[in-house]
């Protein structure tokens, strides 16, 4: 898998729910224009658990003849049941994706054995390349060290992607991990810290609506000079942080329309932001060089 930034794309909806194809195939060339090495539709920011069944292969489509090839397209088929999870694959089965990335149940509190068995009979449904997603803060189960070498085994599950630094640190410099096993860092505070220990795979959900300034922190990765990375990232991270302040969400989206993608990138029952709050937006986007003063 090509080195550099992955970008977990945000998925814009119209008022009766279903996808702006145009917008998100905007987002999509804008990406790829900033330097992206890959792609990952229908994941947590792109609100995969929010997504009507109807219109999750409209997204996958929409994907596919937008990239075009040109980069890796990563697929979420997180879901709370096997079953569930089979018709997500099903899907993937009429389209050129090349990872599927899946997370832990997030309904039911699961046993680590059960949550190892899950994660192996997933991937016994499919040829396709699968990643383990570990995210603690939705799912509330964490992937540990020992079960992700024990995952590694299974010959088509290729990579895991996570913000826990200690556990990727340990993965990626563990000689007995298989070569085509990845892991892929996204603890967005730490990419330069991560970077230097030569882990240079990296994905963020946040790049979606700060494309000039991921391209530029990726330009001074290749360059090695990490200090101007770092500034840069601490900038999209300052910013990030005072979306959270006012609502990830209604910020997120606005964020998103503002850089001219139409649509609702957020849960449908967020509120859409405007007046003070959206010129804030507008302020944080002009701060780190996203928008034109």
């Amino acid at each position: 898998m090509k080195e550099g930034f992955y970008t977990a794309l945000g998925t814009p909806l119209d008022a009766e729910g279903r996808l702006a194809a145009e917008s998100f195939a905007d987002q999509i060339e804008d990406q790829i224009a900033a330097g992206a090495s890959g792609l990952l539709a229908m994941g947590t920011m792109g609100t995969l658990g929010c997504i009507r069944s109807d219109v999750y292969e409209d997204v996958i489509s929409c994907a596919c003849k937008a990239v075009n090839g040109r980069v890796r397209l990563m697929v979420g088929i997180s879901d709370n049941s096997l079953a569930r999870v089979r018709v997500k694959l099903d899907v993937l089965k009429r389209y050129p994706v090349d990872v599927g990335v899946i997370t832990a149940p997030y309904y039911f509190q699961l046993s680590e054995t059960v949550l190892e068995s899950f994660f192996a009979e997933a991937a016994a449904m499919t040829d396709l390349d699968i990643y383990l997603y570990d995210h603690l803060p939705i799912t509330k189960h964490k992937i540990t060290y020992p079960m992700a070498m024990r995952l590694s085994q299974i010959p088509n599950i290729k990579g895991i992607k996570s913000g826990d630094l200690v556990l990727i640190k340990a993965l990626f410099e563990n000689p007995d991990l298989k070569s085509d096993f990845l892991p892929v860092f996204s603890g967005s505070d730490l990419f330069a810290v991560s970077n230097q220990y030569g882990i240079k795979n990296y994905l963020d959900g946040i790049f979606a609506c700060f494309p000039r300034t991921i391209s530029q922190v990726q330009k001074f990765f290749d360059a090695e000079e990490y200090g101007k990375a770092g500034e840069a990232l601490n900038r999209m991270m300052a910013g990030r942080d005072e979306m959270f302040a006012l609502g990830i969400w209604p910020a997120f989206s606005c964020a998103m329309n503002l850089l001219g993608y139409e649509g609702s990138f957020a849960p449908d029952y967020e509120p859409v932001m405007d007046g003070p709050a959206s010129q804030k937006v507008f302020e944080i986007l002009q701060k780190c060089g996203e928008l034109e003063v």
